[in-house]
């Protein structure tokens, strides 16, 4: 590293914060980041590059020493997603064979992988952020500060998870560095085309957009209608909703108080909620952040107790947030991963999302080199 450059890894977030993530994504904003503390359970860091003071080039991760999932792990989680079989991402059919077999030799039993460090902002996506967050020579330098700052204490490895198409000359310097990419996700995001909601319907498959009106025309025959209002704090049958739903998904109840606190948080400054209601009922819910001229899906509900809530996700997510986003003049809707059969069935476009992996503990490499050899995405 140049003697101008100096590395500091700074617990939590640096002062300098705001102005690191201005060019950022949602997932580096203030509101995002406090809405989800404590998501990736350990000691998070902002692992900062500095030129005659002033930081120029940051990175978001966090030491994770464990996870507390029963039964299943997280996304990031380094065993569960290299050797595992996690049913949240888009494995293909042959990965996962792969896998029920397992490696030639075992990988190391699931302890023996922790401590880790996961280098990501908590929305499942890794950023560069700063002036110099494109600039190679920068950000070799500060991957080789971060992965010496990992080797001194003891950490058995560092994951770049989740870089965006975008953030390609980092991808293009964990490559140089040594570091194994595997490809792991989707991130999808749709793009409207045209002036008006009949030009989305019209970019859809004829099938597909068959089938767009026949779940809008059933949602209309069941009485239930959809309207969008702009909040700046959840209503507590959203809350109850979240939890009914966060429940049927993670296979346990949700903590209730966690739960209204994180959507207090995410409705914080304003958002946009599109609530699916008959008789006044709620039966689901589509939230979202606006940033950077995008609309974010932040949080999604569905009442699986009734029949008439069927199709609400489809119209809550994304046939009235089109609708709105014309005359709003917003042109791309962010949906992240997961569902992206669903999403892109509804005109999203999925895009890779790999990990970077360097075992620091040589017991580790034979697993990881066999985790890239063998995993693909399901197309």
């Amino acid at each position: 590293m140049s003697p101008a450059r100096v590395f500091e890894a700074v617990p939590g977030r640096p002062p300098e914060w705001p102005a690191l993530a201005a060019d950022g994504p949602m997932f580096a904003t203030e509101r995002w980041l406090t809405a989800m503390r404590g998501r990736v359970p350990g000691a998070a860091y902002t692992f900062v590059l500095r030129e005659a003071g002033a930081a120029v080039l940051a990175l978001y991760g966090t030491v994770v020493t464990g996870v507390d999932r029963p039964g299943r792990g997280e996304v990031f989680d380094l065993p569960y997603v290299l050797v595992g079989d996690p049913a949240e991402l888009p494995l293909s059919a042959a990965a996962r064979a792969a896998r029920a077999a397992g490696p030639p030799l075992p990988a190391p039993p699931r302890e023996d992988w922790f401590p880790h460090l996961v280098v990501m902002l908590p929305g499942y996506e890794c950023h560069p952020l700063g002036p110099l967050a494109r600039d190679r020579e920068a950000l070799d330098a500060l991957v080789g500060a971060i992965t010496d700052w990992a080797r001194e204490r003891g950490l058995r490895a560092v994951a770049f998870l989740y870089p965006p198409p975008g953030t390609a000359p980092l991808g293009r310097v964990l490559s140089a560095r040594g570091f194994t990419g595997v490809p792991l996700a989707y991130s999808c995001e749709l793009r409207l085309p045209g002036g008006g909601f009949e030009d989305y319907l019209a970019a859809l498959p004829r099938k597909r957009r068959g089938e767009a009106r026949r779940e809008l025309r059933l949602l209309r025959e069941a009485g239930v209608e959809v309207r969008a209002e702009r909040v700046s704090e959840p209503g507590t049958d959203v809350v109850e909703l979240k939890c009914g739903h966060s429940a049927k998904y993670n296979g346990r109840p949700p903590d209730r108080a966690k739960t209204a606190g994180r959507l207090r948080d995410l409705c914080a400054g304003g958002a946009l909620l599109l609530r699916a209601e008959r008789a006044g009922d709620l039966l689901g819910y589509g939230l979202f952040v606006e940033h950077a001229g995008v609309w974010y899906c932040v949080s999604t509900g569905m009442d699986y107790s009734s029949a008439a809530a069927r199709h609400t996700y489809f119209a809550t997510v994304f046939y009235e947030p089109a609708r709105l986003a014309y005359p709003a003049g917003v042109r791309r809707l962010h949906y992240g991963q997961g569902s992206w059969r669903a999403k892109t069935a509804r005109g999203c476009e999925a895009v890779e999302l790999p990990g970077w992996v360097l075992p620091l503990d040589p017991a580790l490499e034979p697993a990881v080199t066999w985790s890239a050899r063998t995993t693909a995405l399901s197309p």
